[in-house]
């Protein structure tokens, strides 16, 4: 190992524990400071242990049979020690078992409501991703992070007051006797620094098996893969994964098996040469049997403590890939806003796309192309197009989740990013084709619209009745209280796909809005439901701007206008009659749904 890499090593040594001590301090000081008290004391407290039972052999060994006044008064002060010792390590325990419960709280806490500030750009990163299965994976990780770090406080107390008792001895012996550790040290160093770069690919590994895992896990995933003949290749897909994840753990784990055992025979070497010198001088009378019992003692807890310390040294470099990646989430910034961006008022709203486009990073290709519209005020209007075209990507742009890569979006005539993202998303309620489904009651599901607001129950039933998931949730064991899915209580009720619709629709209608985004809104609904619901639709959200995606004609035709997307750019654009007299792709849409819905 080169000098500079010792030293680039040394470096990264230090910056990590600091990091992590640092980390625990600023997260909870006073826990903290408690357990450094008590890992300096249990630290230092061996060695004035060994110091008084050395003094108490030499008393009893020169004094056989006389209780001296000198020997009562060491064997109390040894006792009181043990005693203190004991005390000590019930409060250690206690307080270590609080930081570590409070320090995984905390860390993950964080982890959340950084990963919740974010703007979907960030968190669609494929890097940002591996971060958070990293996190996902490694949520054990302060447990182990708050032993570590205090251990290695305790370890170093304890070192240097036995290194203190053995420089009495001999400096030069107890100076060759730490250079022995030294390449131990090193090659201890190098295993963890190669281990690190294997235990990153690892994550990665790990991030498709939790994937594979999850799979496993969704009974509507299962029922696919059941049906397809795949169950059973994707079971061999992960199994495999598993193997390679295991690989990888196991060449970490030789490669600390030949650290610990290069380890080992240097110090064991530098102590059988100490212990030896020990015991020639004792015999010649120049120590004690006491004396022997202090610096032999001490020799043994320089080496256990020192080599403890190598792999606490281990550990704080395993942390280090975590602590680094959380420093990074940390430092990553959400979607910026203007110092003075004004409060959006809920009410009549107008919204304008004016020569809008996107395009996602590191891709040549707009998504989206000089997309001009507007939306007025209880004006309902209709998005259309293949898949791909673009039209989820629009709705993202309009709530904030993207900014525009050029043209502007007005809200009532001001660029939308001068108002703040929560006001924008607040007059605006939407319901995904993807929606959450949260094994939650059926009255939070609904509730779940109004993010943190309080709503009453009367409302909660009117937007269930409008979206005609009412007589289903009503007529639940525990009516809305009833939890939908057994993700969070075993005696949930699982709802069909169209029920579980109706309840996300009833999430969009729950809320207040101006406007009203629909995406694929009754996919799931057969074509009565679908009637009706639209039906209750314009008759209660008069005053509502609705805008509406969707891949049913049936769906789109009661729109004022429809905006027809090809390749990211809004090619026709009219009513429903006014774009089947065009006969362009609107009409040839319309009459192959039409064709394959008199064939069926």
């Amino acid at each position: 190992m080169k000098k500079w890499e010792i030293q680039k090593t040394a470096r990264i040594l230090g910056r990590t524990f600091i990091r992590e001590i640092h980390l625990l301090f600023s997260l909870h000081p006073g826990h903290s400071c408690a357990l450094c008290l008590t890992q300096i004391v249990t630290g230092i407290m061996p060695a004035i242990q060994l110091f008084f039972t050395a003094k108490i052999i030499t008393i009893v060994a020169g004094r056989q049979g006389v209780w001296t006044h000198e020997l009562i008064y060491d064997i109390c002060i040894l006792l009181v020690l043990l005693l203190v010792q004991r005390m000590i390590f019930l409060v250690h325990d206690y307080v270590m078992n609080r930081l570590q419960n409070l320090l995984y709280l905390s860390v993950n806490d964080r982890v959340h409501r950084k990963i919740a500030s974010l703007d979907l750009v960030t968190l669609e990163k494929p890097e940002i991703q591996t971060m958070i299965t990293l996190f996902k994976d490694e949520s054990w990780r302060p447990y182990n992070m708050v032993r570590t770090v205090f251990d290695t406080v305790g370890n170093v107390c304890a070192s240097f007051s036995f290194i203190f008792i053995c420089w009495k001895f001999s400096p030069i012996l107890t100076s060759l006797f730490l250079l022995a550790l030294f390449p131990s040290l090193i090659v201890s160093i190098k295993t963890i620094l190669s281990s690190q770069h294997i235990a990153w690919g690892k994550t990665r590994l790990v991030k498709r098996a939790w994937y594979l895992q999850g799979l496993f896990l969704d009974i509507h995933a299962v029922t696919s893969l059941v049906i397809h003949g795949m169950a059973t290749k994707m079971a061999d897909k992960y199994q495999t994964l598993y193997s390679d994840i295991s690989n990888k753990e196991r060449a970490i784990e030789r490669k600390k098996l030949g650290s610990s055992f290069i380890t080992n025979l240097f110090v064991f070497g530098a102590y059988s040469w100490a212990y030896v010198s020990l015991v020639t001088q004792t015999i010649a009378g120049v120590f004690t049997i006491g004396d022997f019992t202090l610096y032999a003692g001490s020799f043994v807890n320089v080496e256990r403590f020192l080599v403890s310390q190598v792999w606490q040294i281990v550990s704080l470099f395993e942390h280090a890939t975590y602590v680094e990646k959380f420093h990074e989430l940390e430092d990553l910034r959400p979607l910026q806003e203007k110092e003075d961006a004004e409060i959006l008022s809920s009410g009549s709203m107008t919204i304008e796309f004016r020569n809008v486009s996107y395009q996602y990073a590191g891709s040549s290709k707009k998504v989206l192309e000089d997309i001009s519209f507007m939306l007025k005020p209880g004006e309902r209007v209709a998005l259309v197009g293949e898949n791909g075209a673009g039209k989820t990507t629009l709705v993202k742009l309009l709530l904030r989740l993207y900014d525009p890569t050029s043209g502007i979006i007005l809200i009532n005539g001001k660029d939308s990013r001068l108002y703040t993202i929560e006001s924008v998303r607040r007059c605006m309620a939407v319901t995904f084709q993807d929606f959450l489904k949260l094994a939650l009651s059926a009255r939070d599901n609904i509730a779940f619209g109004v993010g943190n607001e309080d709503v009453s129950q009367e409302k909660i039933v009117e937007a269930a009745i409008r979206s005609g998931a009412h007589k289903r949730l009503n007529s639940l064991p525990r009516g809305y209280e009833t939890c939908l899915g057994h993700g969070w209580e075993e005696d949930g009720v699982e709802l069909s796909g169209g029920e579980w619709q109706k309840v996300a629709l009833a999430r969009s209608l729950v809320k207040d809005a101006s406007i009203l985004i629909l995406d694929e809104p009754t996919a799931a609904l057969d074509a009565r439901s679908e009637f009706h619901f639209f039906q209750d639709l314009f008759r209660c959200a008069k005053n509502v701007s609705l805008f509406l995606i969707s891949h049913r004609f049936s769906s789109v035709r009661v729109a004022d206008r429809i905006l027809v997307l090809q390749n990211g750019i809004i090619i026709e654009e009219g009513t429903h009659e006014q774009l089947m007299k065009k006969e362009g792709l609107y009409a040839d849409l319309y009459a192959f749904q039409l064709k394959e819905i008199t064939a069926s």
